[in-house]
């Protein structure tokens, strides 16, 4: 099931980039491919702090609605998890090491009326497939247990910046909606945050265009 489910959206980016450029000069569709820096936290896994620093990278596409409203889909391989600071006493150290397939759903509106404008507000539905998981303590691999769910959905947003027609910049925040891993010891049963866990990211993403 989840590598029918990765194809369907791999065909499906393929798809609609053939698509995109049968129909460039009718809809003006774009596409191109982005990567960049990712700094990740898990709510709820008793760490705290943005310490856990990965990638991601992938392709879009986009396509206008108007003059200042557009959407843009993607697909993104994106890296994930936390990790505690190196005990420099104890030299311990430990984090959660998650790598995901994302498709992000980007309605991105025009700040400005002015037909060139640069800066846009992003923001939409994220759907992540797990590609695999571990914990790593003190440089040693451990089994995830409690596992995190195959699937992470999510909301994400943040602001682009176009420096020129080709080349802009993205600055992401997404965060969980639904626990991706059950809380192994919830006190608070009434507690939506004490359900589990949530992957929350900030990100500084390249982009180029074709």
């Amino acid at each position: 099931m989840r590598k029918v489910f990765f194809s369907f959206l791999l065909l499906a980016l393929v798809h609609t980039c053939i698509a995109q450029e049968e129909t460039k000069q009718k809809r003006n569709f774009k596409g191109g491919l982005l990567a960049g820096a990712v700094t990740t936290q898990i709510s709820g896994d008793g760490l705290g702090g943005w310490d856990k620093f990965g990638m991601a990278a992938g392709a879009w596409v986009s396509v206008p609605f108007s003059e200042r409203s557009s959407a843009t889909m993607t697909m993104k391989y994106i890296n994930k998890g936390s990790r505690t600071k190196r005990d420099t006493i104890n030299f311990e150290t430990f984090g959660y090491y998650l790598n995901y397939i994302e498709v992000p759903l980007w309605f991105s509106y025009r700040v400005s009326r002015e037909s060139e404008s640069r800066l846009l507000i992003s923001g939409g539905p994220v759907v992540g497939f797990l590609l695999n998981q571990k914990t790593i303590s003190n440089g040693y691999d451990n089994v995830v247990d409690p596992p995190f769910e195959s699937f992470d959905i999510g909301l994400e947003l943040g602001v682009s910046y176009w420096l020129t027609p080709s080349f802009g910049v993205h600055i992401m925040s997404s965060s969980s909606v639904i626990p991706t891993r059950p809380n192994p010891g919830q006190t608070n049963k009434g507690s939506y945050y004490e359900k589990g866990n949530y992957n929350q990211t900030l990100q500084l993403l390249l982009s180029v265009a074709f």
